[in-house]
């Protein structure tokens, strides 16, 4: 086992990483960087680094190691294989897959979870899916997820356009209108967009899943590849998301919400398109929304869609993909 040594340079991405950088294909919740947020003393990091017959690094597959389990997305929202082409071809995903669970065993692993990012995340992700789930995954857990192709937009008007009347309608009305969006630079700024995240959970009777302290280290050690943005009323806060660039192209919003704005309206719809705008703008082709799901009430239940959810996102033009857990354990 080792950690991965991306080459520098051109990739078959594409684009360049600086020598001690991670690889430009790298999954931003895979990186050295991002474990150093979460990783505890007594766990550790173990990465496999896949090369073909001419030394070409294939891919990576690693992730955290609890005890005797690899865990692939550890403290996030999921991890994946990452592939250093944007198609590669099935026998080097198994390539990768076999060489991987090989060097696992070899290191005394028992199991080995992985949070797949949902297909949205690139054409390898369907044949990645299919690869584990043909090498004895199994699926431990399923979720809905949901995301904004803006790949085939022309632009932010052409979004507006796609909308249905009453999302459009929303846009338009003059509260709408005369709300403005920033992104938060100064740590006061994101101080006051965390507490707007913070009022609408409480809202909600939850709590927001990372700490202020958390974010705030996040934004240090993450640099430009995590985002704040607020919209305002006039110079009152009264939504803000928290976004991740998670790949090349790719953005996730981790968080998002309104808080106590006393407007006659939900500003979220104008926040939704306010983010696209930005995303469409920084180059994104997939502006990823997260899971829409929740806990089953009824006994032995499982997870269920959250229904008013899954109808906002859809109303800003979200489709609905599956984002899969999947485990396996060596005999």
């Amino acid at each position: 086992m080792n950690a991965p040594d991306h080459p520098s340079g051109q990739t078959d991405h594409g684009s360049s990483s600086p020598a001690g950088e991670p690889a430009s294909w790298s999954t931003l919740f895979n990186q050295e960087r991002f474990h150093a947020l979460n990783v505890r003393e007594a766990q550790s990091v173990l990465n496999a680094e896949v090369r073909d017959d001419g030394g070409r690094v294939v891919g990576v597959f690693g992730g955290v190691l609890e005890g005797d389990v690899v865990v692939n997305g550890y403290s996030a929202p999921f991890g994946g294989i990452d592939l250093a082409r944007q198609r590669e071809t099935p026998a080097n995903v198994m390539r990768v897959i076999r060489e991987a669970l090989r060097q696992f065993r070899e290191a005394g692993v028992s199991d080995v979870r992985v949070r797949l990012p949902p297909p949205c995340y690139g054409e390898n992700e369907p044949l990645v899916q299919f690869s584990l789930l043909n090498s004895g995954f199994v699926v431990e857990r399923c979720e809905l997820n949901q995301h904004i192709d803006l790949a085939d937009l022309a632009g932010p008007e052409d979004y507006i356009a796609r909308l249905k009347s009453p999302a459009r309608r929303a846009l338009l009305r003059p509260d709408g209108q005369d709300l403005s969006f920033r992104e938060a630079v100064e740590e006061r700024e994101w101080d006051r967009a965390y507490l707007t995240l913070e009022l609408n959970r409480a809202a909600r009777g939850r709590r927001l899943a990372l700490s202020r302290a958390y974010i705030e280290r996040a934004r240090i050690a993450l640099g430009e590849r995590v985002r704040m943005f607020e919209l305002f009323d006039g110079e009152r806060p009264v939504a803000a998301a928290l976004v991740y660039r998670v790949r090349e192209r790719r953005a996730l919003v981790v968080a998002w919400g309104d808080g106590d704005h006393g407007l006659a309206h939900s500003p979220m719809n104008v926040l939704a398109y306010r983010v696209v705008e930005r995303a469409i703008a920084d180059g994104m082709e997939t502006l990823d929304l997260g899971i829409s799901n929740e806990h089953d009430p009824e006994p032995d239940g499982g997870l269920v869609p959250n229904s008013g959810l899954v109808q906002f996102k859809q109303s800003v033009l979200a489709r609905i993909e599956p984002r899969l857990t999947l485990i396996r354990r060596f005999a």
